[in-house]
């Protein structure tokens, strides 16, 4: 797909990787629509951006239904949705409580699935398109240690979208995955891992750049699972 003047619609707007995203999609000549959980969460960025802000709380299906008709109304039409919604927590499995794995695939998949449902239909009515969401290292790995209920919400995030992605069959709507294989170099892992070695965490701009890479290649030459490494 080729994305000048297309419309780039990237939830979690206002977070440290939708703003990555966001100014790669940008610069590749597209059209971004940040959508946060309110309407002015990312407006300074979608203002430099020349892009749009809008409400979307894909937290629920008609928040996030709201979304899709609010980027509708703002733009005309929507291309393609990237879903940077998403959490964290650590936890061994025997000890997570049931708080946990609610939160976890609530925030993680149920966010991934209604933003799904209330946007892949405009993208199948126009002819073309493009979905892509974000998983982790354990999604790709199958197995973590230490965070075992983030790390099957992860893995779900990863089969929803080949799941969708199988579904999609002879349209020309594309579905990736991407797999940053270790942390996100992202202000708040830095507060959270003060004394880490930076220099070997995921570069975002790099999942923004391969995104983009996913997002304009041709229907005999798909990118579905995006595996983005860290510095060796």
């Amino acid at each position: 797909m080729e994305l000048a003047d297309r419309v780039v619609l990237v939830t979690g707007g206002a977070g440290a990787i939708a703003g990555h995203v966001a100014r790669k999609f940008a610069a590749a000549g597209a059209k971004v629509v940040l959508a946060g959980r309110k309407p002015g969460d990312a407006a300074a960025l979608a203002a430099e951006l020349g892009g749009v802000s809008i409400a979307g709380d894909v937290s629920t299906p008609d928040g996030a239904d709201a979304m899709a008709k609010a980027a509708l109304a703002a733009c005309g039409r929507v291309d393609a949705l990237v879903h940077t919604v998403g959490g964290f927590a650590a936890g061994k499995v025997l000890e997570s409580p049931a708080e946990l794995y609610r939160s976890m695939f609530d925030l993680n998949v149920g966010t991934l699935l209604n933003a799904v449902r209330a946007v892949v239909p405009l993208l199948v009515a126009r002819g073309e398109g493009f979905v892509a969401g974000i998983a982790s290292a354990p999604a790709w790995t199958g197995r973590g240690p230490g965070s075992g209920v983030y790390a099957a919400s992860k893995s779900a995030v990863a089969t929803l979208l080949r799941s969708l992605d199988a579904d999609l069959a002879g349209t020309n709507v594309g579905v990736c995955v991407a797999f940053p294989m270790g942390v996100v170099d992202t202000a708040a892992n830095r507060r959270d891992l003060p004394h880490a070695d930076f220099s070997t965490w995921v570069d975002p701009d790099a999942i923004g750049d391969a995104l983009v890479f996913a997002a304009t290649r041709g229907a005999r030459g798909r990118t579905v699972d995006l595996v983005i490494q860290p510095r060796r």
